[in-house]
């Protein structure tokens, strides 16, 4: 194969890859230009909401410094392994419901599973983190779900993430093994980089794009019983009205 071969060839890998990521990325719900979020929101009077984030994948992965580079825009060459559970949050308006999502970063040693299960409870979103230069933490995402899944009741909003896009040349998990993978699963999938920041934003406000519209949904609902609940009780007051007045008479 010659050099123009090589590099028309390079040329349409390149091209395929992008077209995997845009169309990928317009499944995971962050073009849905009808929710608007707003960042940093720190004094506001109005009724809060709490949405609960969970940050799973194996030890190594990035999770801490994805977090924090979305949190406080920092980035540590020597981050410590997280040991049990770290705590974040962040504030937003998103339309006009004052939302504080708490991101809960989970080790992810073996030893320490024991520990973070009691801290799925209450989740509407997890993060699931392979490292693209690492198979073997691509192929545990599977289990990680399965898991996340086991432990937190209700509906459950997740995006894959394949971290590390800097580290290129070593990359060793292609993209489209990945999608491939996240479509037998049925969970949407981008990949990212907690060093030079790419889709750390995206990602994030993804998920909270489509567990906010989750939560929006489970309001609803429970307004619509709430007045069906005063209804039947109005109407169980007046017969009893009705009844008392007969009696009377």
């Amino acid at each position: 194969m010659n050099e123009d071969q090589k590099e028309q060839e390079a040329d349409q890998e390149n091209e395929n890859q992008k077209e995997i990521e845009n169309n990928n990325y317009n499944t995971s719900g962050s073009d849905d230009k009808d929710i608007k979020i707003e960042e940093n929101i720190s004094n506001f009077e109005k009724e809060y909401y709490k949405l609960k984030l969970i940050v799973l994948g194996d030890s190594g992965v990035g999770k801490t410094n994805i977090i924090k580079r979305y949190i406080s825009n920092i980035f540590t060459t020597d981050t410590k392994a997280t040991v049990g559970v770290e705590f974040f949050t962040k504030t937003y308006k998103v339309n006009e419901d004052i939302l504080k999502l708490e991101i809960w970063d989970t080790a992810g040693q073996e030893r320490y599973k024991s520990i973070t299960s009691a801290y799925y409870r209450g989740s509407r979103g997890a993060l699931l983190v392979y490292d693209i230069t690492r198979i073997e933490t691509f192929n545990d995402i599977e289990n990680w779900m399965t898991e996340v899944k086991e432990k937190v009741e209700g509906s459950l909003k997740i995006l894959i993430i394949g971290n590390k896009t800097d580290l290129k040349d070593e990359r060793k998990m292609s993209i489209e093994t990945a999608l491939n993978k996240a479509r037998k699963l049925n969970v949407p999938l981008m990949e990212t980089s907690a060093l030079d920041s790419t889709n750390i934003k995206k990602a994030f406000e993804s998920l909270l794009r489509e567990m906010y519209k989750e939560f929006k949904k489970e309001k609803a609902n429970e307004k619509k019983e709430a007045k069906k609940n005063k209804e039947k009780a109005q109407g169980v007051s007046l017969e009893k009205e009705i009844q008392k007045e007969k009696g009377c008479c």
